[in-house]
Order: C-alpha cells, then sequence, then structure tokens
C-alpha cells in the first residue's frame, strides 16, 4: 500500500488521500479520468474549462469526508463513504454527459427494474470486475460501495451525502466549474453549509440527512448559485451548439458512415471485453481517431473536424416553446429525446430546404448555408426549470429540522422561495445550422428573414403530421 498522502488543489487548497485511496488514483483506471474534461467542449467558450474529472472526483471525495465529519459518520462508513465518491465518476465515457446521452440511445435495454443511468451501470461493472481495483477494494466493500452509489446501503444518509439534492458531487462541480470557466455564478458558503448539516432517525428508514432551522439561507444560496451557473454555463449559447454538434456527429457517424468502432463503444454490453475496450477511450482517442483522414467524407469527421477548429454552427432560430402555434408545442416538447429521433429527423429535413432557400434568395450572398445536407440542421429543445424545482433537482425535497416536529420541507420554510411560482418554467427550441456571415447586420438580416418563416414551415409540419395521424 502506497503512503497517505495530500494533492494540492486551487478549489481546496489540499486533498487529503489514504494510502488505500492514492492506489486506486493512481490505477490505468482512474488515470484515464484526467483525458475526460468535466464540461466537454465548454472551453470554446471559457478557456480555462480545461479542467477534468479526475480532479472533480478528487473533490468530491474531499467534500464527502467533510459532509461525513460535519454528521458524524463512523470511521468505517466514512471509508467506505470516501471510496464511493472517489470512484463514482469512474464509468464516464469521452466528453462526460455526452457520451451518456448517446449510450441512452445505443445499447442494449437492460432489466426493465434497473433504474440506474448507463453510464452508473458502467461504473458498477467496472468496480466489479477491474482487477486492478480489486487489488485495493475489500471484496467485502465492493457491493456496499456499488449500493452506496446507487439504490442505497445503510442508513439513507449515507446514499443523501454522494447522490441527493444536497449531495458532495454538486457541491464540487459548482465551486469547481465556477473557479475554472471564470465566473462566480456557482460560489456559495461550503462551510456555513455544512455547519447547518443535521440528520434525524426514522424508526423504519433509519437516519437521512436534512439541515437545520438556521441553514435555510445557507441552502438558498446553494440552489441560487446551481440556478445562475446553470443558466449562465451550462446553458450558454455556445455551450449547447457544441454539445449538439457532438452528440449529432456520433450519432451520424453509427447511423450514417456506418463506423463499427463507434458502434461498439456506443452499445454497452456488462461483459469484461466490453469494459476492456470501454476503458481505452478518452477525450483524446476519441477526436484523434476520428478526425483521421482515413475517415475524411464522412459526416462524423466533418462536425469533429469543425469543432477542433471553432468553426461552429450558428444559432439561427430561438423560441420559448410557449410563444408557438398550439398545434407545434406538445411535438416540440421533448422533440431531442431519443423516442422522438425519426419525427425530428422528418422536421430537420424539411426545415433544412426553406432555411437554404431563404439564405440563398434573400441575404444577397453575404451568408452563406452549407453543406447540402439535412443532418447539418439541428433542432434542439431544453427546459429551464424553475428555481424553486432546482432546489429538488430529481430527488426529494431537504427536510429542514423542526422542533420535535416532523420536518418541514426547504421549500415550506424559505420564504424567498415559498414566493416563487413552481410552474414558471421555460421551454425552448432552437435551431442551429452551418450559417456563415460577414458582419454583425448580416446576422441580424438572417434572424430577421428566417424568425417568422420558420415558424409558419414547423406549424405547416407539424399540421400534417396531426391530419396523418387523424
Amino acid at each position: 500500500m502506497s503512503e497517505a498522502r495530500e494533492i494540492r488543489d486551487p478549489v481546496f487548497n489540499f486533498i487529503r488521500l489514504t494510502g488505500t485511496e492514492a492506489d486506486i488514483v493512481n490505477s490505468s483506471v482512474f488515470q484515464r479520468l484526467r483525458g475526460i474534461r468535466q464540461l466537454a467542449f465548454a472551453n470554446l467558450v471559457y478557456p480555462g474549462a480545461l479542467h477534468t474529472r479526475f480532479e472533480h472526483s478528487l473533490g468530491v471525495c474531499h467534500v464527502t469526508d467533510l459532509m461525513a465529519k460535519a454528521l458524524d459518520v463512523s470511521a468505517e462508513e466514512r471509508d467506505l463513504l470516501r471510496l464511493s465518491a472517489l470512484l463514482h465518476d469512474i464509468g464516464h465515457g469521452p466528453f462526460s454527459h455526452i457520451s451518456e446521452d448517446i449510450l441512452e440511445i445505443y445499447s442494449d435495454k437492460r432489466e426493465p427494474d434497473n433504474t440506474y443511468k448507463i453510464h452508473e451501470s458502467i461504473t458498477g461493472d467496472i468496480i466489479k470486475q477491474s482487477e486492478e481495483l480489486n487489488r485495493y477494494i475489500r471484496q467485502s466493500d465492493i457491493d456496499k460501495i456499488i449500493k452506496i452509489l446507487g439504490s442505497g446501503y445503510g442508513d439513507p444518509l449515507l446514499h443523501s451525502i454522494v447522490s441527493g439534492p444536497l449531495d458532495a458531487d454538486k457541491q464540487d462541480y459548482l465551486l469547481r466549474d465556477s473557479y475554472f470557466c471564470g465566473v462566480k455564478y456557482g460560489v456559495f458558503d461550503l462551510n456555513q453549509l455544512h455547519r447547518e448539516l443535521r440528520w434525524v432517525e426514522d424508526d423504519v428508514e433509519g437516519k437521512y440527512l436534512m439541515i437545520s432551522k438556521d441553514g435555510v439561507h445557507a441552502v438558498e444560496q446553494f440552489v441560487l448559485a446551481k440556478y445562475y451557473i446553470t443558466n449562465q454555463v451550462y446553458r450558454h449559447r455556445v455551450r449547447l451548439i457544441t454539445d449538439q454538434m457532438l452528440v449529432r456527429a456520433i450519432t451520424c457517424g453509427i447511423d450514417h458512415d456506418k463506423i463499427d468502432s463507434l458502434q461498439d463503444l456506443y452499445t454497452y454490453k456488462s461483459d469484461q471485453k466490453y469494459l476492456e475496450e470501454y476503458l481505452l477511450w478518452d477525450d483524446s482517442k476519441f477526436m484523434v481517431t476520428l478526425t483521421d483522414d482515413k475517415f475524411k467524407g464522412k459526416e462524423c469527421h466533418d462536425l469533429l473536424t469543425r469543432l477542433k477548429n471553432r468553426n461552429l454552427f450558428k444559432r439561427i432560430y430561438q423560441k420559448q416553446i410557449k410563444e408557438l402555434p398550439e398545434v407545434c408545442r406538445l411535438y416540440l416538447s421533448g422533440i431531442s429525446k431519443p423516442k422522438n429521433k425519426v419525427l425530428r429527423a422528418k422536421l430537420e429535413s424539411h426545415l433544412w430546404e426553406h432555411v437554404c432557400k431563404l439564405v440563398s434568395e434573400k441575404c444577397n450572398g453575404n451568408i452563406t448555408c452549407s453543406p447540402n445536407n439535412s443532418n447539418y440542421l439541428i433542432v434542439y429543445d431544453y427546459k429551464i426549470k424553475s428555481v424553486r424545482e432546482m432546489s429538488r433537482n430529481d430527488e426529494a425535497s431537504i427536510p429542514v429540522e423542526k422542533g420535535i416536529k416532523s420536518p418541514s420541507t426547504f421549500e415550506e420554510e424559505s420564504t424567498l422561495f415559498k414566493s416563487i411560482d413552481e410552474k414558471l418554467n421555460q421551454a425552448f427550441v432552437e435551431i442551429y445550422a452551418p450559417v456563415s456571415y460577414d458582419t454583425p447586420v448580416d446576422r441580424t438580416k438572417l434572424k430577421k428573414v428566417i424568425d417568422e418563416v420558420i415558424t409558419g414551415h414547423i406549424a405547416d409540419f407539424f399540421e400534417g403530421e396531426e391530419n396523418a395521424t387523424t
């Protein structure tokens, strides 16, 4: 076993690792995370955003330990939590969540009762099957770690520390992403938040996490930090465009270019051979392999080369879905989900012809649209949750300690959040295309020409769809 050590970190100053943890970090399985950027191509708009899943995983381990100490978790459970946190992202593929989205599209169906996300399933498989990791983790702890990361092990408190509305993962990425992007949107008072953590014991469930009554303001700051960084960084126009170009490059590479290596990478199988190949891939291998000249002329190669050279698509259309004719709204909400793949492709093909015609006829040659391929027009929808809904994320409400009575919830105790209408969500549809223009004046002209006409063509398309189904 290696000696315990401390690692310098720009966010937390020093991160302490035990000897066992140091061995895990030195393993090739963990070192691979150095090659997987936390925010994919966000560095094309925030140049400092080159941080990776490697340092994020170290940070989550550190924050997990701080939370466990604040909650007086036993030494044995703290060790399990630290290992769980250290390994929580070991299953991520190239470009992090982009790979997760693609895996969900192409992977074999899993058992109906399996509620894990695919990268979580891959994480569990790697922890179970990696001979390298198994040298350092006791066999009796492997299943416990996988359960902590998944359905839970022991008291609900343990799972909440690594996966929940106040988990260590969110706390690290808010502070880390803010630091490396050079923004203050995700900053919150970590120490104050931890001072207000509490646990309460339920006769049936056991211990679970809550916040003190005095900690409501600390949680407000945390939730607002998540809301602001989501809107200002994760939903930044260039970030959305680069993510969708990357997704389209991969789907074109599989569906149209028939690139076997991509098909194999994104068809998840829970076996040793698949995992061995999966663990060879990171961002660099992905880009080097698929921008090689042997793939020249393929859609995947062209789209990735555009990303490499920052020759990005432009956002040529944006609307709140509620602003569109009623016939469009139901169809467009979720149009970019895998289940709507065929409908989305039909819409994109329909719109591509009209976009090209508008550009050529009404923009006087100052604006160009190429190549002539409807796969290069991307319709994308997304939703910005209300800040009140975001306080829960996908989990339950944050419980708040309330005297001897049953706990209250954060939404009930926060005067600020109680005043916010939870239904104030915003749903958008955007269109990205390989359009180029010379000046801001040309850009304004393009958007003015496209806006009204494209709205009409979207409505015509969905009216046709409705008529075809009745």
